[in-house]
């Protein structure tokens, strides 16, 4: 049964095919594999819905900054692509240029998930965080739902 707030995905082969022929990018692509392959929850789509991206960030941590890129975006928060992963429930800050905009994007956040080296070999995963954002300029927030809106379309 579908969670409120999402629809059901038809499954079948044609429908499959045509969800990963819409994507040009090779991310988006491997993206989509991925969440068929690795038993994520496909049957449904998210009320807020994460994108495939990738793209250079940097985030911070206390006083310091690192280096990082973006793997899935959504209006709420992101996943970020590093090695090393704070702890979660820690509280950093992260900075972007959004693709296609000339407008570089702050927002604080805090990691709800870290994904290991380790971790992320053993089960097919990318070493990381989910970062939910809990504060982002209003101006901010505009631009990444534009984003994120021309982005779905391209994508389903």
């Amino acid at each position: 049964m579908a969670r409120a707030g999402r629809k059901k995905i038809d499954r079948s082969g044609i429908e499959i095919q045509n969800y990963l022929i819409a994507s040009g990018d090779p991310e988006e692509i491997l993206f989509k594999l991925n969440e068929l392959l690795y038993g994520q929850d496909n049957d449904v789509l998210r009320k807020n819905p994460r994108i495939p991206v990738n793209f250079p960030l940097t985030w911070k941590l206390k006083d310091k900054e690192k280096p990082g890129s973006s793997y899935t975006l959504s209006r709420e928060g992101m996943y970020i692509k590093t090695p090393r992963p704070p702890k979660a429930c820690s509280e950093i800050e992260v900075r972007f240029s959004v693709p296609g905009r000339d407008y570089e994007v702050y927002a604080r956040g805090e990691v709800v998930r870290r994904v290991s080296m380790s971790e992320a070999k053993g089960k097919g995963l990318v070493s990381g965080m989910a970062v939910v954002f809990k504060d982002i300029h209003p101006d901010h927030q505009k631009v990444l739902d534009e984003f994120i809106s021309d982005r779905m379309k391209k994508i389903f």
